[in-house]
């Protein structure tokens, strides 16, 4: 298997996300291409997860991806494609509300929406988002 040159890719550390729980760069770039790996709901600061609600976990998803756009002078207008993953149908709802205040006046990025039986520490919803820069 190939990988791509380290000028191709590139990391990018960030202060605005919570510490990686588990061994992962949270954002590639490559070339104009901005892959951010799967975010849950976790507070910045505390590094926990905001609130059982899924409505409340995907507006702290949101929340730290405009974080991490501003620090990295990344436009959200430029968001490409999200993938979200919800636990269990009992999260659609609160993510899809979420969703609907955060893009109110923003167009939003194409999506795929995924039930799972569970997500990472516990969370009701994870996403994982591209975009170009």
């Amino acid at each position: 298997m190939t990988s791509l040159s380290p000028t191709l890719r590139r990391i990018e550390v960030s202060a605005s996300l919570p510490e990686p729980k588990f061994r992962y760069s949270p954002a590639v770039q490559v070339g104009s291409d901005v892959y951010v790996s799967g975010l849950v709901g976790l507070d910045a600061n505390t590094g926990v997860l905001v609130s059982d609600s899924a409505h409340e976990q995907t507006l702290q998803i949101l929340r730290n991806l405009q974080a991490l756009c501003a620090e990295q002078a990344w436009r959200l207008d430029r968001l490409v494609l999200a993938r979200v993953f919800c636990a269990g149908e009992g999260s659609a709802d609160g993510m899809n509300k979420a969703w609907r205040e955060f893009f109110a006046e923003l167009a939003p990025p194409a999506r795929t929406f995924t039930v799972v039986k569970s997500l990472p520490l516990g969370a009701a919803v994870e996403i994982e988002f591209q975009l170009s820069t």
